[in-house]
């Protein structure tokens, strides 16, 4: 399983830092496709992403995707943006908040994402850089052996690093589109899934690295020759699986009827069946074909290049001499045809690196709180073990701005301490008692009708009204108020996540399961570090039966509770875990 964290920094409060206009629809195209059962994760929130953020939030969450990795899972993290080679050959990816002069103290590195990476449990990842290369100081000045060198100490056995062209005359033009060039080829291979079998790989439904790597290199080649994309890694790191390769048997048999060339009429409408049987979308199964038949199609215009060169000479030169022989024999080696003329064989699949063969009881839980003050206890399930104790103990997640009640006013005891004549006292207390009836009034007319919603503006209102109503056990009413909270667009992204995490939790008392699934998927979204959203999400699939998906969850909350040295609620993880059926 491939769980994913797509991160964009095209945005710049350093104006010596151009933006990148194509880093966000990048991994937005990316995390669409990844979500994607068939190609990718089992779950939306398998699939992270950020967007243009500052240094500190680019730490916590690679800090916090690391942590949650299992160690048979594919960890996989994509990065498009600038990548900045400082003078000590150290490389830098700057945050919306760096400063170009101050890089080494406001830009993430490679260095440290290599010491993340070192820590997490995941044993198979894998690293794309999609970025703009460049050096510090002279425009242009990049050392590839600086570069390669880099490169090659991030990757491990276990690690593959896979970098779009790194020429300098490759990032600003081909990072000006609606998408880079590099991530689009990408997004084809995954796609189509025709990155399987690439590399002289056989067709089996999946593609690793090197397979994914050497159909970038081979299209990338073709639209941009001058540029190479590259991939380090070591020994079994070049056989890491990183996606499934949809459409299996359809593609086989294109590449079957293609291997002869151009498909025929009735090879068209073969896979015209097959297509509908299989409810393939048009445009793929067209990418598809497109795809198998290219190679024939290139050897065919290579062929053509090298007739005409043929002919050309033949004007100049007959008969031939024996070096133009030999140039022409050379030839031919370059553009990857056979010796013979008449002879016809495919052409090979080259990558950049020297490659080795190798096979490679759940009770719901009430909220606890987020950088927030906690409030009186919320009931659950009755039951005598510790591990319900535990549960029982949770509270409900409070806005941090709820007012206290107001205190008592003195007015008597003003009046009196004040030398004042009883005519006026009278006169005065009088007075009040008018305005008060008046305000009485103007009160009773101005109430809302019995059953009309209470008016609040705020998404912060909304918040302390549902807090209120949870406590108070009306569950609808408080499902009412988080709504309409999540309405009006909750910012920062934690309170959104606090807010879809207690109307989950209300859901889930309610016995709406799937809302409650749902509205927790989106506060795992919204916050990965949301410990108690995983707790309650594996309690959930515990009910379902899903006993694989709850244990991850779990865990995923346990090393969250270590994280933040909750040790009793980590415990009530490790409980909760050999407490499911097996």
């Amino acid at each position: 399983m491939t769980e994913a964290l797509l991160i964009s920094l095209g945005q710049y409060d350093d104006p010596s830092i151009p933006a990148l206009s194509t880093t966000t629809q990048d991994v937005e195209a990316l995390q669409e496709l990844l979500r994607r059962p068939d190609i990718g994760a089992s779950r939306t929130d398998d699939v992270m992403v950020l967007v243009h953020p500052t240094l500190k939030q680019l730490k916590e969450t690679i800090e916090t995707f690391c942590t949650l990795r299992d160690l048979d899972e594919t960890a996989l993290i994509y990065l498009s943006g600038h990548a900045i080679l400082n003078d000590r050959g150290q490389l830098f990816f700057p945050c919306r908040d760096t400063g170009r002069s101050h890089l080494e103290l406001t830009a993430y590195s490679l260095a440290d994402l290599k010491t993340e990476l070192e820590a997490c449990r995941s044993q198979q990842q894998v690293v794309i850089l999609d970025c703009c290369f460049s050096g510090t100081f002279a425009k242009g000045m990049i050392a590839a052996q600086d570069l390669d060198k880099i490169a090659q100490d991030f990757s491990s056995t276990r690690r593959a690093l896979l970098t779009s062209p790194t020429s300098i005359d490759y990032s600003p033009q081909h990072k000006s589109k609606q998408r880079s060039t590099y991530t689009q080829v990408l997004l084809d291979a995954l796609e189509t899934g025709m990155a399987d079998g690439s590399a002289n790989q056989p067709l089996d439904g999946t593609v690793d690295v090197t397979e994914l790597h050497a159909y970038v290199s081979s299209h990338l080649q073709h639209a941009l020759p001058a540029f190479s994309p590259t991939l380090y890694s070591q020994k079994d790191g070049y056989r890491m699986i990183i996606v499934y390769a949809p459409y299996l048997e359809f593609r086989k048999q294109v590449i079957s009827l293609a291997s002869q060339g151009e498909i025929s009429i009735v090879g068209h409408n073969i896979l015209q069946e097959q297509q509908l049987k299989e409810g393939i979308p048009q445009e793929i199964a067209n990418a598809i074909r497109e795809d198998a038949m290219l190679p024939h199609r290139q050897q065919v215009e290579k062929q053509r290049q090298y007739d005409r060169i043929c002919e050309e000479i033949s004007r100049r030169e007959s008969p031939l001499s024996d070096n133009t022989q030999a140039e022409l024999l050379q030839l031919r080696q370059v553009l990857g045809l056979p010796p013979n003329p008449f002879a016809s064989e495919p052409m090979p699949t080259f990558v950049n690196e020297e490659l080795r063969d190798t096979t490679s009881p759940p009770i719901e839980v009430a909220a606890i709180p987020v950088e927030t003050p906690v409030e009186s206890e919320t009931p659950v399930e009755a039951s005598g073990n510790r591990l319900t104790q535990f549960l029982r103990e949770r509270r409900l997640l409070r806005s941090p701005d709820e007012e206290a009640e107001p205190a008592n006013d003195r007015a008597s005891q003003f009046l009196q301490e004040r030398n004042i004549s009883p005519d006026l006292v009278r006169l005065g207390l009088a007075s009040l008692a008018i305005l008060a009836l008046f305000g009485a009034v103007l009160w009773a007319l101005f109430q809302p009708f019995p059953g009309s919603k209470p008016q609040i503006a705020s998404a912060e209102g909304w918040f302390n009204e549902g807090t209120r109503k949870a406590q108070s056990g009306n569950r609808n009413a408080a499902i009412e108020a988080y709504t309409q909270a999540l309405n009006l667009n909750p910012t920062p992204a934690n309170r959104a996540a606090n807010l879809y995490y207690n109307r989950g939790l209300e859901y889930a008392n309610n016995g709406n399961i799937d809302q409650a699934f749902s509205d927790y998927n989106e506060a795992i979204r919204l916050d990965p570090a949301l410990a108690d959203a995983y707790f309650n999400r594996a309690n959930l699939a515990a009910k379902r039966g899903d006993r694989s998906a709850a244990i991850k969850d779990y865990r995923a909350a346990e090393r969250l509770y270590q994280q933040q040295n909750n040790k009793e609620a980590q415990q009530a993880a490790q409980t909760a875990i050999r407490s499911l059926p097996q």
